[in-house]
Protein backbone atom coordinates (compact mmCIF):
# COMPACT_ATOMS: atom_id res chain seq x y z
CA UNK A 1 0.00 0.00 0.00
CA UNK A 2 1.24 3.21 -1.17
CA UNK A 3 2.28 6.00 1.72
CA UNK A 4 1.34 9.67 1.77
CA UNK A 5 4.73 10.45 0.88
CA UNK A 6 4.54 7.78 -2.31
CA UNK A 7 1.29 8.98 -3.90
CA UNK A 8 3.31 12.64 -3.58
CA UNK A 9 6.56 11.45 -5.57
CA UNK A 10 3.81 9.84 -8.16
CA UNK A 11 1.37 12.92 -8.69
CA UNK A 12 5.08 14.68 -8.87
CA UNK A 13 5.95 12.73 -11.50
CA UNK A 14 3.25 13.04 -13.47
CA UNK A 15 3.20 16.36 -13.00
CA UNK A 16 6.76 16.79 -14.09
CA UNK A 17 5.33 14.48 -17.52
CA UNK A 18 2.12 16.96 -18.40
CA UNK A 19 4.80 20.04 -18.30
CA UNK A 20 7.23 18.23 -20.61
CA UNK A 21 4.42 18.04 -23.31
CA UNK A 22 2.53 21.15 -22.90
CA UNK A 23 6.71 22.80 -23.10
CA UNK A 24 7.44 20.62 -26.36
CA UNK A 25 4.26 21.63 -28.06
CA UNK A 26 4.97 25.11 -26.97
CA UNK A 27 2.27 25.69 -24.88
CA UNK A 28 3.68 26.84 -22.23
CA UNK A 29 5.33 29.51 -24.67
CA UNK A 30 2.19 30.33 -25.72
CA UNK A 31 0.68 31.16 -22.43
CA UNK A 32 4.04 33.27 -21.44
CA UNK A 33 4.84 30.54 -19.26
CA UNK A 34 9.06 28.81 -18.72
CA UNK A 35 9.89 26.02 -17.50
CA UNK A 36 12.88 25.20 -15.84
CA UNK A 37 12.79 21.57 -15.49
CA UNK A 38 9.64 20.77 -12.86
CA UNK A 39 9.70 24.61 -11.88
CA UNK A 40 7.26 26.89 -13.63
CA UNK A 41 7.14 30.65 -13.86
CA UNK A 42 3.88 31.74 -14.67
CA UNK A 43 3.97 35.56 -15.50
CA UNK A 44 1.09 38.03 -15.44
CA UNK A 45 1.08 41.80 -16.17
CA UNK A 46 -1.81 42.22 -13.40
CA UNK A 47 -0.96 43.47 -10.22
CA UNK A 48 1.32 45.82 -11.91
CA UNK A 49 -1.11 48.83 -11.20
CA UNK A 50 -0.75 48.05 -7.55
CA UNK A 51 3.29 47.98 -7.59
CA UNK A 52 2.80 51.73 -8.95
CA UNK A 53 0.82 52.99 -6.30
CA UNK A 54 3.00 50.93 -3.58
CA UNK A 55 6.04 52.75 -4.97
CA UNK A 56 4.82 56.07 -5.42
CA UNK A 57 6.15 57.58 -2.15
CA UNK A 58 10.05 57.75 -3.71
CA UNK A 59 11.46 59.47 -1.07
CA UNK A 60 10.19 56.69 1.58
CA UNK A 61 11.64 53.76 -0.49
CA UNK A 62 14.54 55.41 -0.55
CA UNK A 63 15.09 56.35 2.67
CA UNK A 64 14.18 52.64 3.55
CA UNK A 65 17.15 50.87 1.82
CA UNK A 66 19.72 53.44 2.17
CA UNK A 67 19.29 52.82 6.33
CA UNK A 68 18.94 49.01 5.84
CA UNK A 69 22.04 49.08 3.79
CA UNK A 70 24.37 48.82 6.59
CA UNK A 71 22.62 45.70 8.11
CA UNK A 72 23.11 44.14 4.37
CA UNK A 73 27.29 44.61 4.74
CA UNK A 74 27.23 43.77 8.70
CA UNK A 75 25.39 40.28 7.18
CA UNK A 76 27.94 40.12 4.32
CA UNK A 77 30.19 39.72 6.76
CA UNK A 78 29.37 37.93 9.32
CA UNK A 79 27.86 35.26 7.09
CA UNK A 80 31.26 35.45 5.35
CA UNK A 81 33.46 34.54 8.34
CA UNK A 82 30.72 31.65 9.47
CA UNK A 83 31.53 30.05 6.09
CA UNK A 84 35.51 30.81 6.25
CA UNK A 85 35.18 29.16 10.49
CA UNK A 86 32.82 26.33 9.38
CA UNK A 87 35.63 25.62 6.81
CA UNK A 88 38.05 25.29 9.29
CA UNK A 89 36.08 23.11 11.58
CA UNK A 90 34.93 20.90 8.60
CA UNK A 91 38.28 20.07 7.60
CA UNK A 92 40.32 19.92 11.09
CA UNK A 93 37.71 18.32 12.92
CA UNK A 94 35.39 16.75 10.59
CA UNK A 95 31.93 15.77 11.73
CA UNK A 96 30.34 12.42 12.02
CA UNK A 97 27.27 11.38 9.70
CA UNK A 98 23.97 12.46 11.71
CA UNK A 99 21.14 13.96 9.91
CA UNK A 100 22.42 17.30 10.89
CA UNK A 101 24.92 16.43 8.42
CA UNK A 102 23.15 14.94 5.78
CA UNK A 103 22.54 16.18 2.28
CA UNK A 104 18.33 16.70 2.78
CA UNK A 105 19.46 19.75 5.66
CA UNK A 106 21.01 21.40 3.50
CA UNK A 107 17.92 22.40 1.08
CA UNK A 108 15.71 24.83 2.29
CA UNK A 109 12.90 22.88 1.18
CA UNK A 110 10.28 21.80 3.23
CA UNK A 111 9.24 18.18 3.74
CA UNK A 112 13.08 17.33 2.05
CA UNK A 113 14.84 19.11 4.94
CA UNK A 114 14.44 16.79 7.68
CA UNK A 115 14.20 19.75 10.79
CA UNK A 116 11.72 21.84 8.57
CA UNK A 117 8.25 20.72 8.72
CA UNK A 118 5.88 20.90 5.60
CA UNK A 119 2.46 23.06 6.25
CA UNK A 120 4.70 25.60 8.41
CA UNK A 121 7.71 25.57 6.75
CA UNK A 122 6.03 26.06 3.22
CA UNK A 123 4.09 28.98 5.04
CA UNK A 124 7.31 30.34 6.03
CA UNK A 125 9.07 30.08 2.12
CA UNK A 126 5.82 31.82 0.52
CA UNK A 127 5.99 34.61 2.48
CA UNK A 128 9.71 34.83 2.17
CA UNK A 129 9.96 34.39 -1.42
CA UNK A 130 7.28 37.01 -2.12
CA UNK A 131 8.53 39.56 0.67
CA UNK A 132 11.84 39.41 -1.28
CA UNK A 133 11.09 39.47 -4.69
CA UNK A 134 8.05 42.11 -4.43
CA UNK A 135 10.68 44.46 -2.24
CA UNK A 136 13.16 44.34 -5.66
CA UNK A 137 10.53 45.14 -7.77
CA UNK A 138 9.71 48.26 -5.61
CA UNK A 139 12.40 49.53 -5.98
CA UNK A 140 13.09 49.11 -9.38
CA UNK A 141 9.61 51.32 -9.87
CA UNK A 142 11.27 53.80 -7.02
CA UNK A 143 14.42 54.45 -9.36
CA UNK A 144 12.98 53.79 -12.31
CA UNK A 145 13.46 50.28 -13.74
CA UNK A 146 10.70 48.79 -15.92
CA UNK A 147 9.26 45.91 -14.03
CA UNK A 148 8.07 43.70 -17.06
CA UNK A 149 5.69 40.78 -15.33
CA UNK A 150 4.68 39.39 -12.03
CA UNK A 151 4.38 36.04 -11.27
CA UNK A 152 4.24 32.74 -9.09
CA UNK A 153 6.41 30.12 -8.86
CA UNK A 154 5.01 26.63 -9.48
CA UNK A 155 6.39 23.46 -8.85
CA UNK A 156 3.31 21.13 -8.43
CA UNK A 157 1.70 23.36 -6.00
CA UNK A 158 3.24 27.29 -5.61
CA UNK A 159 6.86 28.01 -3.98
CA UNK A 160 6.87 31.28 -4.53
CA UNK A 161 6.61 34.60 -6.12
CA UNK A 162 9.00 36.79 -8.80
CA UNK A 163 9.07 39.94 -10.30
CA UNK A 164 11.06 40.55 -13.62
CA UNK A 165 12.10 43.76 -14.36
CA UNK A 166 13.89 44.78 -17.62
CA UNK A 167 17.42 44.06 -17.57
CA UNK A 168 18.64 46.02 -20.00
CA UNK A 169 17.26 49.37 -18.07
CA UNK A 170 18.87 47.79 -14.55
CA UNK A 171 22.03 47.34 -15.97
CA UNK A 172 22.65 50.33 -18.44
CA UNK A 173 24.49 52.72 -16.40
CA UNK A 174 23.62 55.72 -18.62
CA UNK A 175 19.96 55.35 -16.65
CA UNK A 176 20.41 53.50 -13.67
CA UNK A 177 23.26 54.49 -11.30
CA UNK A 178 24.73 52.17 -9.11
CA UNK A 179 23.81 53.76 -5.84
CA UNK A 180 19.96 52.78 -7.38
CA UNK A 181 21.37 49.71 -8.14
CA UNK A 182 22.53 48.88 -4.46
CA UNK A 183 19.34 50.08 -3.69
CA UNK A 184 17.43 47.49 -6.10
CA UNK A 185 19.58 44.77 -5.12
CA UNK A 186 19.59 45.73 -1.26
CA UNK A 187 15.95 45.72 -0.73
CA UNK A 188 14.68 41.96 -0.41
CA UNK A 189 17.40 41.38 2.11
CA UNK A 190 15.72 44.48 4.01
CA UNK A 191 12.76 43.41 4.02
CA UNK A 192 13.67 39.88 4.70
CA UNK A 193 15.63 41.17 7.43
CA UNK A 194 12.63 43.36 8.82
CA UNK A 195 9.61 40.73 8.56
CA UNK A 196 11.88 38.40 10.42
CA UNK A 197 12.16 41.20 13.42
CA UNK A 198 8.40 41.77 13.57
CA UNK A 199 7.18 38.24 13.24
CA UNK A 200 9.98 37.05 15.85
CA UNK A 201 9.26 40.22 18.08
CA UNK A 202 5.13 38.82 17.92
CA UNK A 203 6.94 35.21 18.61
CA UNK A 204 8.66 36.43 21.50
CA UNK A 205 5.77 37.93 23.28
CA UNK A 206 3.05 35.70 22.49
CA UNK A 207 4.66 32.58 23.88
CA UNK A 208 4.30 34.12 27.40
CA UNK A 209 0.99 32.53 27.66
CA UNK A 210 2.15 29.01 26.63
CA UNK A 211 2.25 26.65 29.84
CA UNK A 212 4.89 24.54 30.26
CA UNK A 213 4.20 20.92 31.75
CA UNK A 214 5.52 17.84 33.22
CA UNK A 215 5.16 14.89 30.60
CA UNK A 216 5.25 10.89 31.48
CA UNK A 217 6.63 8.39 29.74
CA UNK A 218 6.79 4.58 30.49
CA UNK A 219 9.87 2.50 30.18
CA UNK A 220 9.18 1.66 26.86
CA UNK A 221 9.53 5.12 25.94
CA UNK A 222 5.16 5.15 25.32
CA UNK A 223 4.12 8.33 26.04
CA UNK A 224 1.64 8.20 29.27
CA UNK A 225 0.23 11.72 29.59
CA UNK A 226 0.58 15.20 30.66
CA UNK A 227 0.97 15.39 34.49
CA UNK A 228 -1.82 17.42 35.47
CA UNK A 229 -1.31 16.95 39.41
CA UNK A 230 0.57 15.03 41.94
CA UNK A 231 -0.88 13.72 45.12
CA UNK A 232 -3.57 17.05 44.68
CA UNK A 233 -0.69 19.49 43.82
CA UNK A 234 -0.40 20.76 40.27
CA UNK A 235 3.36 20.57 38.98
CA UNK A 236 5.29 21.91 36.19
CA UNK A 237 8.88 22.09 37.56
CA UNK A 238 11.07 19.70 39.33
CA UNK A 239 10.77 21.60 42.31
CA UNK A 240 7.55 21.20 42.50
CA UNK A 241 7.27 17.63 42.08
CA UNK A 242 9.52 16.67 44.83
CA UNK A 243 7.76 19.35 47.07
CA UNK A 244 4.25 17.25 46.28
CA UNK A 245 5.75 13.72 46.63
CA UNK A 246 6.80 14.58 49.84
CA UNK A 247 7.80 11.40 52.42
CA UNK A 248 4.82 9.33 51.07
CA UNK A 249 5.01 5.65 50.15
CA UNK A 250 2.46 6.24 47.25
CA UNK A 251 2.10 8.53 44.52
CA UNK A 252 -0.74 9.27 42.85
CA UNK A 253 -0.49 11.12 39.64
CA UNK A 254 -3.15 12.83 37.86
CA UNK A 255 -2.90 12.39 33.86
CA UNK A 256 -4.76 13.36 30.64
CA UNK A 257 -4.11 11.75 27.48
CA UNK A 258 -6.24 12.49 24.03
CA UNK A 259 -8.35 14.47 26.03
CA UNK A 260 -9.37 11.83 28.47
CA UNK A 261 -8.22 12.08 32.41
CA UNK A 262 -6.78 8.91 34.29
CA UNK A 263 -5.35 8.16 37.77
CA UNK A 264 -2.05 5.84 38.28
CA UNK A 265 -0.74 5.17 41.96
CA UNK A 266 2.60 4.19 41.99
CA UNK A 267 5.15 3.83 44.49
CA UNK A 268 6.78 6.89 45.89
CA UNK A 269 10.10 6.08 45.02
CA UNK A 270 12.50 8.11 42.86
CA UNK A 271 15.60 8.27 41.45
CA UNK A 272 18.43 7.67 38.67
CA UNK A 273 17.36 4.84 35.72
CA UNK A 274 20.33 3.01 35.26
CA UNK A 275 19.91 2.21 31.34
CA UNK A 276 22.66 0.65 30.43
CA UNK A 277 26.57 -0.86 31.49
CA UNK A 278 29.57 0.22 30.36
CA UNK A 279 32.12 -1.84 29.11
CA UNK A 280 35.33 -1.49 27.18
CA UNK A 281 37.11 -3.70 24.92
CA UNK A 282 35.30 -6.46 26.71
CA UNK A 283 36.50 -5.48 29.82
CA UNK A 284 33.96 -5.42 32.73
CA UNK A 285 33.44 -2.21 35.60
CA UNK A 286 32.78 -2.03 39.04
CA UNK A 287 28.75 -1.98 38.73
CA UNK A 288 28.60 -4.98 36.69
CA UNK A 289 30.83 -6.67 38.56
CA UNK A 290 28.68 -6.28 41.70
CA UNK A 291 25.82 -7.42 40.09
CA UNK A 292 24.09 -4.28 38.96
CA UNK A 293 22.21 -4.40 36.14
CA UNK A 294 19.93 -2.03 33.50
CA UNK A 295 16.91 -0.99 34.92
CA UNK A 296 17.41 -0.41 38.60
CA UNK A 297 16.91 2.65 40.25
CA UNK A 298 20.07 4.25 42.09
CA UNK A 299 18.42 5.97 44.77
CA UNK A 300 21.34 5.95 47.47
CA UNK A 301 24.87 6.47 47.54
CA UNK A 302 26.60 6.45 51.03
CA UNK A 303 23.77 8.16 52.80
CA UNK A 304 23.22 10.82 49.98
CA UNK A 305 20.25 10.66 48.84
CA UNK A 306 20.02 10.22 44.84
CA UNK A 307 16.39 12.10 43.52
CA UNK A 308 18.08 13.21 40.19
CA UNK A 309 20.69 13.15 37.85
CA UNK A 310 22.32 16.09 39.50
CA UNK A 311 22.33 14.57 42.58
CA UNK A 312 24.18 11.55 41.36
CA UNK A 313 26.45 13.41 38.59
CA UNK A 314 27.47 15.95 42.30
CA UNK A 315 27.87 13.16 44.61
CA UNK A 316 30.19 10.89 41.64
CA UNK A 317 32.25 14.19 41.24
CA UNK A 318 33.50 14.12 44.60
CA UNK A 319 34.41 10.21 44.84
CA UNK A 320 38.03 9.20 43.73
CA UNK A 321 39.39 5.55 42.28
CA UNK A 322 39.72 3.14 44.83
CA UNK A 323 36.85 4.50 47.02
CA UNK A 324 34.76 2.04 48.65
CA UNK A 325 31.01 3.07 48.29
CA UNK A 326 27.64 1.72 48.78
CA UNK A 327 25.06 1.92 46.20
CA UNK A 328 21.14 1.45 47.09
CA UNK A 329 18.41 0.85 44.53
CA UNK A 330 15.36 0.00 44.11
CA UNK A 331 14.44 -2.98 41.95
CA UNK A 332 10.91 -4.68 41.60
CA UNK A 333 9.38 -3.35 44.71
CA UNK A 334 12.46 -3.47 47.26
CA UNK A 335 15.78 -1.93 48.11
CA UNK A 336 18.92 -3.58 47.39
CA UNK A 337 22.55 -2.34 48.10
CA UNK A 338 25.88 -3.35 46.93
CA UNK A 339 29.55 -2.47 48.01
CA UNK A 340 31.46 -1.22 45.37
CA UNK A 341 35.10 -0.21 44.83
CA UNK A 342 35.12 2.44 42.23
CA UNK A 343 37.51 2.34 38.88
CA UNK A 344 39.35 4.97 38.20
CA UNK A 345 38.73 7.48 35.23
CA UNK A 346 39.68 11.32 35.22
CA UNK A 347 40.53 11.50 38.60
CA UNK A 348 37.15 10.68 39.88
CA UNK A 349 35.34 7.52 40.81
CA UNK A 350 34.06 5.50 37.76
CA UNK A 351 31.28 3.30 38.56
CA UNK A 352 30.32 2.02 35.27
CA UNK A 353 26.95 2.95 34.43
CA UNK A 354 24.77 5.16 31.68
CA UNK A 355 21.87 6.55 33.22
CA UNK A 356 19.15 8.61 32.01
CA UNK A 357 18.85 12.50 32.94
CA UNK A 358 15.34 12.54 33.45
CA UNK A 359 13.70 11.98 37.06
CA UNK A 360 12.18 8.82 37.35
CA UNK A 361 9.29 8.00 39.78
CA UNK A 362 9.18 4.03 39.68
CA UNK A 363 9.55 3.25 36.39
CA UNK A 364 7.45 6.56 34.92
CA UNK A 365 9.69 8.69 33.56
CA UNK A 366 8.96 12.83 33.87
CA UNK A 367 10.28 15.66 31.14
CA UNK A 368 10.22 18.93 31.92
CA UNK A 369 9.70 21.58 29.60
CA UNK A 370 9.77 24.78 31.64
CA UNK A 371 13.67 24.58 31.35
CA UNK A 372 13.31 24.55 27.91
CA UNK A 373 10.63 27.26 27.58
CA UNK A 374 12.53 29.40 29.76
CA UNK A 375 15.71 28.51 27.33
CA UNK A 376 13.13 29.61 24.18
CA UNK A 377 12.16 32.98 26.08
CA UNK A 378 15.75 34.11 26.72
CA UNK A 379 16.74 34.22 22.86
CA UNK A 380 16.30 37.70 22.62
CA UNK A 381 17.90 38.94 25.51
CA UNK A 382 21.38 36.61 23.87
CA UNK A 383 21.45 38.50 20.80
CA UNK A 384 23.65 41.36 21.95
CA UNK A 385 26.35 38.23 21.25
CA UNK A 386 27.95 36.05 18.57
CA UNK A 387 26.63 33.34 19.95
CA UNK A 388 23.24 34.79 20.58
CA UNK A 389 22.90 35.17 16.88
CA UNK A 390 24.30 31.55 16.23
CA UNK A 391 22.23 30.46 17.86
CA UNK A 392 19.22 31.72 16.35
CA UNK A 393 20.62 30.52 12.77
CA UNK A 394 20.60 26.61 14.09
CA UNK A 395 17.11 27.15 16.41
CA UNK A 396 15.33 24.58 13.99
CA UNK A 397 17.57 22.51 14.67
CA UNK A 398 16.76 21.78 18.40
CA UNK A 399 12.80 23.16 18.02
CA UNK A 400 11.05 22.70 15.02
CA UNK A 401 7.77 24.98 16.55
CA UNK A 402 4.86 23.51 18.62
CA UNK A 403 4.44 20.54 16.51
CA UNK A 404 4.45 16.55 17.12
CA UNK A 405 6.54 15.62 20.30
CA UNK A 406 6.86 19.51 21.50
CA UNK A 407 3.52 20.02 21.39
CA UNK A 408 2.72 17.56 24.00
CA UNK A 409 5.15 19.19 26.14
CA UNK A 410 3.22 22.63 26.61
CA UNK A 411 -0.35 23.43 27.30
CA UNK A 412 -2.15 26.28 24.97
CA UNK A 413 -5.23 27.14 23.03
CA UNK A 414 -4.76 25.11 19.63
CA UNK A 415 -5.17 28.62 17.64
CA UNK A 416 -2.14 29.83 19.56
CA UNK A 417 0.03 27.27 18.80
CA UNK A 418 -1.34 27.45 15.29
CA UNK A 419 -0.16 31.55 15.46
CA UNK A 420 3.19 30.78 16.94
CA UNK A 421 4.40 27.94 14.51
CA UNK A 422 3.41 30.30 11.48
CA UNK A 423 5.24 33.34 13.03
CA UNK A 424 8.45 30.88 14.09
CA UNK A 425 8.55 29.81 10.63
CA UNK A 426 7.93 33.08 8.79
CA UNK A 427 10.55 34.82 10.80
CA UNK A 428 13.26 31.87 10.83
CA UNK A 429 13.14 31.42 7.05
CA UNK A 430 12.75 35.62 6.45
CA UNK A 431 16.42 35.84 8.98
CA UNK A 432 17.73 33.00 6.94
CA UNK A 433 17.35 33.63 3.77
CA UNK A 434 18.08 37.17 4.24
CA UNK A 435 21.72 36.32 5.65
CA UNK A 436 21.94 33.87 2.84
CA UNK A 437 21.76 36.04 0.48
CA UNK A 438 24.34 38.69 1.92
CA UNK A 439 27.00 36.31 1.10
CA UNK A 440 29.26 38.50 -1.46
CA UNK A 441 28.51 35.81 -4.20
CA UNK A 442 26.92 35.75 -7.78
CA UNK A 443 24.44 35.52 -8.30
CA UNK A 444 23.11 35.99 -4.50
CA UNK A 445 22.00 39.94 -3.80
CA UNK A 446 25.31 40.38 -1.89
CA UNK A 447 27.64 39.43 -4.73
CA UNK A 448 25.79 41.82 -6.82
CA UNK A 449 26.12 44.60 -4.14
CA UNK A 450 29.58 44.19 -3.41
CA UNK A 451 30.07 44.52 -6.81
CA UNK A 452 29.00 47.50 -7.52
CA UNK A 453 29.99 49.12 -4.53
CA UNK A 454 33.69 47.29 -4.60
CA UNK A 455 33.66 48.28 -8.68
CA UNK A 456 33.39 52.24 -7.77
CA UNK A 457 36.15 52.24 -5.34
CA UNK A 458 38.62 50.45 -7.77
CA UNK A 459 37.07 52.40 -11.00
CA UNK A 460 38.43 55.56 -9.24
CA UNK A 461 42.16 54.52 -9.00
CA UNK A 462 42.30 51.47 -12.34
CA UNK A 463 39.51 52.93 -14.21
CA UNK A 464 37.70 50.78 -16.41
CA UNK A 465 39.83 47.52 -15.06
CA UNK A 466 38.33 48.30 -11.70
CA UNK A 467 35.29 46.66 -12.72
CA UNK A 468 36.53 43.62 -14.54
CA UNK A 469 39.01 42.96 -10.89
CA UNK A 470 35.68 43.40 -8.57
CA UNK A 471 33.69 40.65 -10.72
CA UNK A 472 36.91 38.18 -10.52
CA UNK A 473 36.73 39.16 -6.68
CA UNK A 474 33.18 38.34 -6.71
CA UNK A 475 33.45 35.36 -8.59
CA UNK A 476 36.36 33.77 -6.40
CA UNK A 477 33.45 34.47 -3.28
CA UNK A 478 31.18 32.68 -5.44
CA UNK A 479 33.56 29.75 -5.91
CA UNK A 480 34.33 29.57 -2.14
CA UNK A 481 30.60 29.81 -0.62
CA UNK A 482 29.80 27.40 -2.99
CA UNK A 483 32.31 25.32 -2.67
CA UNK A 484 32.28 25.36 1.21
CA UNK A 485 28.83 24.24 0.90
CA UNK A 486 29.43 21.38 -1.02
CA UNK A 487 32.30 20.31 1.72
CA UNK A 488 29.87 21.01 3.92
CA UNK A 489 28.18 17.74 2.97
CA UNK A 490 30.91 15.66 1.10
CA UNK A 491 32.76 15.75 4.41
CA UNK A 492 30.59 14.09 6.96
CA UNK A 493 29.22 11.74 3.85
CA UNK A 494 32.33 10.82 2.10
CA UNK A 495 32.12 7.05 3.49
CA UNK A 496 28.59 6.62 1.68
CA UNK A 497 29.51 8.29 -1.52
CA UNK A 498 32.33 6.27 -2.01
Amino acid sequence: MLTSAGFAIIAFIVYWGIVEILRRRGVLEKYNVTAYGPILLIRTKKGLNLLEKISKPKRFWKVYANIGLPAVFAGMVFMFALILVADYIMITNPPQPSELTSPRAALLLPGVNPFIPVIWGTIGLIVTLIVHEFSHAILCRVEGVKVKALGVILALIPIGGFAEPDEKELLDKEKTSASSRVRIFSAGVISNFIVAFVAFTLFFHLIGAVTPSVVAFNDTGNFEGKVLEINGYKVTTSEEVRKALGNGSTATLKLEKDGEVKVLEIPNVMGVKITGLYREDNKTFPAELAGIKAGMLIVRIDNTTIKDYTDFQKKMGETRPGQKITVYVYDNGSIRSFNITLAGKDAKGFLGVYVQTFDSIDGINLLYSSAFLKEIRSIPEHMKSVQGWLYLIAMPFRFQGFTGDYEILFSAPPWLFWILNTLYWVGWINFYVGLFNCLPALPLDGGRVFHEVFSRILVRRYGERGEEISMQVVKLFAFIVFFSILLSIAIPNIEGLI
